[in-house]
């Protein structure tokens, strides 16, 4: 038996540090300042290509390019999607397994419903782990364990960026945990987290559950965000 324990905002900060941002080289473990970021765009070239292929979000292109780097979804896979909404990456990931295989998204707001037998929805937060448990064990098979776990989460944003990438860390520590008892042993999984000081608590509980992991930031990631992508390799 798998023990699950969700420690979710358990953690504090000191909101009277002094805090410098930084973008940290993973090759070389160096750091530089960050570039200033362009003028934003709120409909940009990703959002207009978006509308035209008939996905829901520019979020998709962050996908296909992870899977075009990584090639991380195999058609024949049970899939888990943490933070579905508006399920952009759930239309791509379709793309790939079709029919034959399970898709399961987890998200806190109700989403269309497909109308495909393998896509399913569930309504609920990934921190209240004893009520979840129990609706995604319905929709997959007895082994009871994903071959992926993909997410795009980010928390309501406050603007505070302390805050913001404070929540972002906390949410993934939870979505680890949750693929601790979910994902299968050897597998991966895909996160999005705002990166900043609190980065390093996130990576640590990575570690203790991974092989080895890669941060990417995809193009389509806007400059002005500090946002990034873990792929984290061979679940222990």
């Amino acid at each position: 038996m798998v023990k699950f324990e969700l420690k979710s905002f358990t953690r504090r900060w000191d909101t009277s540090k002094k805090r410098m941002h930084t973008t940290v080289n993973s090759a070389t473990n160096t750091t530089k300042k960050q570039k200033k970021p362009a003028v934003f765009q709120l409909h940009d070239d990703y959002f207009h290509k978006a509308k035209k292929e008939w996905y829901r979000a520019r979020s998709v292109y962050k996908l296909i390019e992870i899977q075009e780097k990584f090639d991380l979804i195999k058609p024949w896979m049970n899939i888990c999607d943490v933070w579905a909404a508006p399920w952009s990456f759930i239309q791509y990931i379709k793309k790939i397994i079709k029919d034959t295989w399970q898709i399961v998204w987890i998200d806190l707001k109700q989403i269309n419903k497909y109308t495909q037998t393998n896509i399913n929805t569930i309504v609920h937060s990934i921190f209240d782990f004893d009520t979840l448990r129990p609706k995604v064990e319905q929709y997959i098979w007895k082994e009871k364990r994903f071959d992926l776990i993909t997410s795009d989460i980010a928390p309501n944003t406050t603007w505070r960026k302390d805050v913001d990438q404070y929540e972002s860390v906390e949410l993934n520590i939870a979505i680890v945990e949750f693929s601790g008892h979910f994902l299968k042993k050897w597998w991966n999984l895909l996160l999005k987290v705002f990166k900043w000081e609190d980065f390093w608590d996130l990576i640590n509980v990575v570690k203790n559950n991974f092989e080895k992991f890669t941060e990417y930031k995809p193009k389509a990631c806007r400059d002005r965000s500090f946002e990034e992508y873990l792929i984290c390799y061979n679940k222990k």
